[in-house]
């Protein structure tokens, strides 16, 4: 019987939504973990509606593991995503009237545009009440009873589109909703519906809210079948760049949120939404949330993958790698020592792993590709310590990379380099003032650093570019916000940490 090779690992796919329209959604739910504390029956049964959690903890996944779970339990449910964005190409292959049918979201912001709670909350709620309309349709009109309001309430949602020649109908087009392509903040291409400002058309802005609120009091008496019927909500994604655009989309996702939480009142559907912890704290610190933190801290089950015995082999991330393991055996049981060696580089190797990383399952699916790309060691049949060795440059790329991902909802990419920069090369341990001192008198960098130094300490600290460490009286001890350790600390002895994933990259000293 052949020997499983590090090869045969399913590592899956940094991006869960890959990992299903790429036809491994069986790999991907056999995978699957529940995260601890995360309870699908408070998500499914509306207690909660929002999945909460910092990028690549797998907030995408518990989305579509609740679609599949919703399904087993009844297989009629009627589930429908609906995304904040989409991809360049999709966009590309159709027209501005299917993808308002399709309603596979696409919503940015351009142009001159006064941030307007009202617009935005009354253009978001007709686009919930389009896709319940097309839901209906494709699921043979099985979710709400045929009745007069029914009738009514599709004629009004009909009023408006986003695209039309019939002048009876008012066209969000016309009223500055266009689409187009647009260079994305720091890498690929795409193409996104954007809304721009109505307030210079008071007639037609005044004929879209009034539409609006009839489709929403006709809404509200429409009545359900038995058929269960779940709207998924994801990629609620907004980058740091030009500051007008990047409050505009802030304040685009804090009104979706708003409207979620209003029509998940009306119980007629239930609307699952996931959204990256930055971007609640980068709506928090540039526009006015309007209290949008109580719904978030009312309404919100955050992703969490602590646990208590940090050196246990029962640590969740570690099932997550051993179960992937395990699926290239056929389900076959796999233990732990058989694939990695007691201590790599003199510590416990389950220490070591999860000091890689961050708590995430993400972090499996960096370490187990950057083990099938080492062309040395990917035919073995255990993790060696001159496995990790190798790895350790890829891993340590990736990691970085995806750091700066999660600051740029803060950040403007320039900035964050800048910052990057006084730390490449240095030690593993450092303070503020040494990081100040690496940036010249009178430079870019040291007036940054002068005007955000303590953003940047509490930011880079949350997202785990640093930790804690205090090294008095020969005893370490350290602290990790990944592990449970909030806010950063910087006197009486605490350091700064540069976590060890970044060294490689960074060409940390250590």
């Amino acid at each position: 019987m052949r020997k499983i090779t590090i090869r045969d690992i399913y590592a899956g796919m940094p991006d869960a939504k890959d990992e299903i329209t790429t036809d491994q959604a069986d790999k991907f739910f056999e995978s699957f973990i529940l995260p601890p504390g995360v309870s699908g029956d408070d998500l499914l049964s509306g207690k909660k509606f929002l999945v909460t959690g910092y990028k690549g903890v797998g907030k995408t996944s518990i989305l579509f593991h609740l679609q599949d779970r919703a399904l087993k339990i009844d297989p009629s449910t009627c589930t429908s995503f609906l995304y904040f964005k989409s991809d360049f190409e999709e966009v590309k292959k159709s027209n501005i009237e299917s993808i308002a049918q399709k309603l596979t979201a696409l919503i940015d912001v351009s142009g001159e545009i006064q941030p307007n709670r009202i617009e935005y909350l009354h253009v978001w709620r007709w686009v919930f009440f389009r896709k319940i309309v097309d839901d209906n349709e494709e699921n043979n009109n099985g979710l709400f009873k045929q009745d007069a309001n029914w009738d009514k309430f599709v004629n009004e949602v009909n009023k408006i589109s986003f695209s039309s020649a019939n002048k009876k109908i008012l066209s969000l087009s016309q009223l500055g909703i266009s689409v187009r392509a647009s260079q994305a903040q720091g890498a690929a291409v795409e193409a996104t519906a954007k809304f721009q400002s109505v307030a210079n058309d008071d007639r037609a802005f005044r004929d879209l809210v009034d539409i609006v609120d009839r489709c929403d009091d006709l809404f509200r008496k429409l009545v359900r079948t038995d058929t269960p019927y779940y709207l998924f909500v994801d990629e609620m994604e907004a980058y740091y760049g030009d500051q007008e655009l990047f409050k505009r989309d802030l304040t685009l996702i804090r009104d979706m949120i708003f409207t979620i939480h209003r029509l998940n009142g009306y119980k007629k559907v239930k609307i699952i939404a996931a959204i990256r912890n930055e971007i609640i704290f980068a709506m928090d610190r540039f526009i006015q949330t309007r209290e949008i933190n109580k719904i978030v801290d009312g309404y919100s089950t955050p992703i969490k993958w602590t646990y208590s015995n940090t050196n246990s082999i029962e640590h969740p991330i570690i099932k997550v790698l051993m179960r992937r393991i395990e699926m290239a055996s056929d389900g076959e049981p796999q233990s732990f020592w058989d694939w990695f060696p007691e201590q790599i580089h003199k510590r416990d190797s389950v220490s070591y792993i999860l000091d890689l990383g961050w708590n995430k399952p993400r972090d499996v699916v960096r370490l187990i590709t950057a083990a099938q790309n080492d062309s040395l060691h990917c035919n073995d049949t255990s993790f060696t310590i001159a496995a990790f060795d190798n790895l350790r440059k890829e891993y340590s790329k990736g990691s970085l990379a995806e750091i700066r991902q999660e600051l740029q909802s803060l950040y403007d990419s320039k900035d964050i380099e800048m910052i990057v920069r006084l730390l490449r090369g240095g030690p593993q341990f450092t303070t503020k003032d040494e990081i100040r001192k690496k940036a010249a008198k009178g430079s870019k960098a040291r007036i940054f650093w002068d005007e955000h130094e303590d953003d940047i300490l509490e930011d880079f600290y949350r997202v785990g570019f640093w930790g804690n460490i205090n090294r008095q009286d020969g005893y370490y001890s350290w602290r990790w916000n990944h592990k449970g350790d909030t806010g950063v600390l910087t006197d009486n002895g605490w350091e700064l940490a540069i976590h060890p994933a970044l060294y490689s990259e960074l060409s940390i000293r250590f």
